[in-house]
């Protein structure tokens, strides 16, 4: 229960439960404070109603709400930087006797992240809580924004872009949306009579360029072209066509012939490499042309030269153009920009930045070296400032309307403060307004800020910036005057009037018009370009008629000579009886039952043709068979029948009682052999590509003069050494059909009619029926082999029927409610996607109409190939070396697979060597050895390591180490430090070479040892996660020499005895500790920062007795671990466990092993990024021993041997 109590004796009465004083009128809630609810305006009301009216000065108490972005993932968050602007209008408005003398603002705040969710839950509770407006909140509003409205509690934006908040009664806008700079368009457009011209936005400009064309349809303006422009941005980040350099030549030369000026909406960078493109055209070389840009930003004399040069061309070399052509492009374009602030604007800045560190914000300002940083002030606090003024303003008017009728009580004047609709009026009667930028800003009916906006032109002028210096620059020349009327007036300076190119303004057409349609035309040249047409026309067809009876002519001559025929002794290496054997694999129909197929692979037959191997189908009939006029010209069809996706038909030889049909060779075999080889796994990528090239092949068959296969199955399908799929065995319908009739079994008979649709399958029964196919029966035979390819179990599955059953199953009526008889898609769930299961039933619809024609299956499969490479070598190129196949065509994918592997090459060289050292390696420079005047050496081992391994397994030992040093090069990343090398649990880092770093060198190390140590102590043995882990840590400071040693494997070593007490200092200390030397102590000393505390004098091998001491802490001025983005990409993943296969049905090519259980392919073995490396056999990795391993402390003598070890090592590098 909450007891309200009021002051005894004061000269202001506050109403409500917020404060009393008003350097207390704020009140910043955090997430948690949830007791503010509803109640609370019934509360305020009481609270009115006692203060009753006699007393005189009365102060009513109003909450107002703030929602910046202080915190959170955004980039654009103002909230730090503008939040005293709203402190200080307050300040203001309260201290006004003339503004709301009656009322006393109170503030309400909270940081939204710029997240909806938590902008609207802190909206509802603000609201709830007794807040009677919203200023905020950034970025997106709309949602926030109708809340409000179901309140009707009004809402000003400072900053949001929300076109669809402006239809809201309740909600007023202080920055002007993109669109208002759309009217200063149409004005100046208006103003220099430039009544056409053509629109070329980018894609997030798209509302600004649709509201630009209503204005100019409005006006009776003409829009040559509005054409959408991909950002240039985007283009080269997702390798777009329009990322090549001939993109915008190519854009302006559409429109060029019919615009004269162009309006851009989009980025500097793309106007620049518009204006570009038009300067290579000679657009601008006559001065006939003229680009108008609209920049939302505020102008800033320090950045106008950004319309002319890129900003990555700024340089410290940057010559400034100033050519003759260069002089007419910066002419040619004038700049629609927000102006900027004046008057005392710097003076308001500077406050808010002071405001910005006191009550309620207190936000520290960033301190850079131990300086201030003087945080910069954007144009959002004038939007800020001004929203709260001209609310305050709007509110005290529509107080002092009800106070001339009745008396202000506190519920009245909720009732008016809540009345968001009624003060957003206000506000617009209000507007034009003097914003505290200097500039009168008007609001227009739906209470957007209609803003202020300039006109920049090229004008010779000093321009000077740090290490820039040109001789001209962008200024203001005009600016646009807000009026009642709907469109800005367009006032130029006559003290700058605008150097138009060639002196003269552009017009917005030539005199003649686009198309000389405006000029009187010659009648004589009319009469002689009719009848240069009239002859021109005749020429033609007579071309075409001789043509035409040419072409019949050569088609006689082509199908009497027979150009299909091939000698039979031209064909060698044929038998004629029996198979010949070769690589190919390619399923010929034969009798032998499903079963027996499944494990053996029948071989096609093959021979030689002109020294070519080709593939040959022989065809064998019982008596003799003439071959028709009408199979001659089919043949002559088939052979002019070209394509990527076809197998090309050479010729056939001709015999008395049987055809030979020669084709090219595919080395690969038939995709119903890939199918059923489970040595071959099939992945998405694989697949995509089988089943695009099917699709089209098939589209051309379906548009060429064969209209349809015909006989399309798996089978038929072949694929070329390139891993290309070809459609073979189509036309000749009439010889296929009665050969294979004739010498096949039952059983192979209706298995080859398993791909065949029911309505041809009932036409077969028919005696008048005919042979052949029809483009539907084709499109449900893809749908079987599109299910044998995902499926990999054959065409109907693992279905337990005979083919015959089958058959006839399919062929079936269908009946009312019985369904028809297809294979089981529910072995697919999980393995295909939706799109792809729904366009296979669809392909074996039982009605043909309800099919879908090839483009449109390859427009529902397009997913398939979405973000993949249409090469699929990348995936195949172990079954490549399997095969053995050198391709020429592979070149240019070999050249860049080159560069990708030199990269990572590179890469591995560049974590083995300093980057410094290994860029000179690489370039065949030799590596002198360097002597360092003083570096900082860490060492560290791990205090037991040699009991842990001998109780652990090999693999066990090695994942601890890969995990722990896992942590440690992620920490070490963040400091200027080099990891030399690890020798089993030693750990050595250096920190001053190869490239010096002053003084920091030992900073740099203490502040890395102090974070491993504290990473350490978190981290887990994961087969051992009761054991604590114990680091032991030695630092030194010295002189060293540094260099590369070795040809073989060369290693960047150490030299010195720098190394060999810095090795003393970790094996002389404690578990848990870090023990530095006395030039350490001293270096650490110099930089200050770190805590350090003496341990005394102990013995060190070659040094006597030595003052020691522990590092054990550093404080704010130590240095700080650096940030760095990303993660390091592992070169590989290293198995955790035995690999093993997911499905025995379809091993990997990396999986199969030769004879000595090694993976097959050796060190030609291409391994991609993120693969895993096959593990060693069991009986290889138990016999490797122990890694060199840190002894347990209690043993002395093991010590000593474990320091000879380092020494020695030492001494080695």
């Amino acid at each position: 229960m909450t007891t309200l109590t009021l002051p005894m004796v004061t000269s202001v009465i506050t109403v409500g439960a917020v404060g009393v004083n008003r350097k207390d009128s704020w009140r910043s809630r955090g997430e948690g404070d949830g007791m503010w609810h509803g109640a609370r305006v019934f509360v305020l009301a009481a609270l009115g109603l006692l203060a009753g009216p006699s007393v005189a000065a009365k102060k009513y108490n109003v909450t107002i709400g703030y929602l910046p972005s202080i915190k959170g993932e955004h980039r654009d968050r103002q909230g730090l930087a503008i939040s005293g602007a709203l402190s200080m209008a307050l300040e203001e408005v309260n201290n006004s006797t003339d503004i709301l003398p009656d009322v006393e603002l109170l503030l309400e705040w909270n940081d939204t992240r710029c997240d909806t969710v938590t902008a609207t839950r802190l909206l509802t509770d603000m609201s709830c809580s007794g807040v009677v407006a919203f200023f905020g909140p950034e970025g997106r509003c709309h949602t926030e924004a109708i809340i409000a409205q179901s309140r009707n509690l009004p809402m000003i934006s400072y900053k949001c872009s929300d076109y669809q908040t402006s239809t809201l009664s309740n909600f007023a806008r202080l920055e002007p949306p993109d669109t208002q700079a759309t009217k200063s368009v149409i004005s100046l457009l208006r103003y220099y009579r430039w009544n056409k011209f053509s629109i070329l936005y980018e894609e997030s400009w798209v509302t600004v360029a649709l509201t630009l064309e209503n204005h100019a349809k409005k006006n009776n303006m003409t829009v040559n072209h509005q054409r959408p422009v991909i950002d240039g941005f985007k283009c080269c980040e997702e390798k777009l066509t329009c990322c090549a350099p001939g993109f915008w030549y190519q854009f302006i030369q559409d429109t060029k012939n019919r615009t004269r000026i162009y309006v851009f909406l989009g980025s500097t960078s793309g106007l620049i490499e518009m204006m570009t493109a038009m300067e290579s055209l000679q657009l601008f070389a006559k001065g006939e042309y003229m680009v108008i840009f609209v920049d939302m930003m505020t102008y800033s004399s320090k950045e106008s030269l950004k319309y002319l040069i890129k900003t990555e061309d700024r340089g410290s070399k940057l010559v400034c153009p100033n050519t003759e052509e260069f002089r007419k492009r910066a002419q040619s374009l004038l700049v629609v920009v927000s102006s900027e602030p004046a008057g005392s604007y710097e003076d308001f800045t500077a406050k808010v930045r002071q405001y910005n560190n006191m009550k309620p914000f207190e936000f520290p300002l960033p301190t850079v070296f131990e300086n201030k940083f003087i945080k910069f002030v954007s144009i959002y606090a004038a939007y800020l400032y001004d929203s709260v003024k001209l609310y305050a303003i709007a509110l005290d008017k529509i107080i002092k309307e009800e106070t001339e009728k009745e008396k202000l009580t506190y519920v009245k004047l909720m009732s008016i403060a809540t009345n968001g609709s009624r003060i957003v009026a206000k506000m617009i009667e209000s507007s034009p307004y003097k914003s505290v930028s200097g500039m009168s800003i008007r609001l227009d009916e739906r209470a957007d800020s209609e803003g202020n906006f300039s006109v920049l032109a090229f004008k010779p002028t000093n321009f000077s910036d740090e290490d820039i210096n040109c001789t001209y620059s962008m200024i203001p020349v005009g600016h646009f005057q807000q009026s009642n009327r709907e469109f800005p007036e367009y006032k130029l300076n006559p003290r700058l009037p605008i150097d138009w190119p060639d002196s003269v303004k552009p017009e917005d057409e030539p005199s003649c018009g686009f198309l000389n349609e405006k000029c009187p035309k010659d009648d004589s040249q009319i009469t002689s370009l009719v009848v240069a047409g009239t002859l021109a026309v005749t020429l033609f067809c007579a071309l075409v008629v001789t043509i035409s009876i040419y072409r019949k002519w050569k088609i006689e001559q082509e199908i009497e000579g027979l150009l299909w025929k091939i000698d039979p002794h031209e064909i060698a290496g044929y038998l004629g009886s029996g198979l010949v054997w070769s690589p190919s694999k390619l399923s010929l129909a034969s009798g032998i039952s499903c079963e027996s197929r499944c494990c053996t692979q029948i071989f096609t037959t093959t021979a030689q043709y002109r020294g070519n191997v080709v593939r040959i189908k022989e065809l064998k009939f019982s008596k003799k068979k003439d071959i028709s006029r009408e199979v001659m010209k089919e043949m002559r069809l088939l052979r002019e029948l070209r394509h990527d996706n076809l197998n090309s038909f050479i010729g056939a030889v001709v015999e008395p009682l049987r055809v030979l049909l020669i084709t090219d060779y595919c080395a690969k075999g038939s995709l119903y052999d890939i199918i059923e080889n489970e040595d071959i796994k099939l992945d998405k990528m694989f697949i995509s590509s089988l089943v695009h090239d099917l699709i089209k092949g098939m589209t051309f068959i379906h548009t060429s003069p064969l209209i349809f296969h015909g006989n399309l199955k798996s089978s038929n399908c072949v694929v070329t050494s390139r891993w290309m799929l070809q459609v073979t065995d189509f036309g000749l319908h009439e010889l296929r059909y009665c050969a294979e009739n004739e010498f096949i079994g039952e059983h192979q008979y209706f298995r080859g009619l398993l791909w065949k649709s029911p309505e041809l399958l009932r036409q077969l029964d028919d005696p008048n029926g005919t042979v052949g196919g029809t483009q539907k029966g084709d499109v449900y035979a893809f749908g079987i082999i599109l299910y044998e390819i995902i499926a990999r179990r054959g065409p109907f599955g693992l279905t337990a029927f005979e083919p015959k059953d089958i058959v006839d199953r399919v062929k079936r009526p269908k009946l009312d409610g019985e369904e028809v008889f297809r294979p089981d898609t529910s072995i697919l769930d999980g393995v295909a996607e939706d799109y792809v299961v729904a366009c296979m039933k669809d392909c074996w619809a039982e009605d043909p109409n309800l099919r879908p024609d090839f483009p449109t299956i390859r427009s529902r499969l397009k997913k398939m190939k979405s973000g993949k490479s249409r090469n699929i070598m990348d995936q195949m190129m172990d079954m490549m070396e399997k095969y053995a196949n050198n391709l020429e065509e592979l070149v240019n994918e070999r050249t860049r697979l080159l560069i990708e592997e030199k990269q990572k090459t590179e890469d591995l060289l560049h974590r083995m060597l300093p980057k410094s050292v290994a860029r000179r390696l690489t370039t065949g420079e030799g590596v002198e050895p360097e002597s360092f005047d003083s570096v900082t050496i860490y060492f560290s081992d791990i205090v037991g390591f040699t009991a842990m391994s001998a109780e652990s397994t090999p693999l066990q030992v090695v994942n601890f180490l890969n995990d722990l040093y896992t942590v440690f090069d992620r920490i070490i990343r963040g400091y200027d430090v080099y990891k030399v090398e690890t020798i089993g649990d030693a750990y050595m880092v250096v920190s001053g070479l190869p490239i010096r770093n002053n003084d920091r060198h030992v900073g740099e190390i203490a502040s890395m040892a102090l974070e491993l140590l504290n990473a350490v102590k978190s981290h887990k043995i994961a087969h051992r996660p009761n054991e604590t882990l114990k680091l032991r840590i030695g630092i030194h400071t010295g002189a060293v020499v540094a260099g590369v040693v070795g040809l073989t494997m060369p290693r960047y070593c150490l030299f010195g005895d720098t190394v060999n007490t810095a090795s003393r200092m970790e094996s002389n200390g404690e578990p848990l500790r870090i023990h530095i030397s006395p030039s350490c102590k001293q270096a650490l000393d110099k930089i200050g920062g770190y805590l350090v505390e003496p341990r005394g004098t102990i013995p060190i091998k070659g040094k006597g007795q030595l003052q020691t001491y522990w590092l054990v802490g550093a404080t704010e001025k130590a240095i700080q671990k650096r940030q760095v983005e990303g993660e390091e990409r592992p070169l590989f993943r290293r198995p955790r466990r035995s690999p093993r296969l997911a499905d025995s049905r379809h091993p990997s090519l990396s999986e199969l092993k030769n004879d000595t259980g090694w993976p097959v392919g050796g060190v030609r073995q291409r391994l991609h990024s993120g693969a895993s490396l096959p593990a060693a056999p069991a009986t290889a990795a138990a016999s490797l021993p122990p890694p060199a391993a840190a002894p347990a402390p209690a043993s002395p003598a093991s010590r000593r041997l474990r320091q000879e070890r380092i020494d020695h090592a030492a001494r080695a590098r």
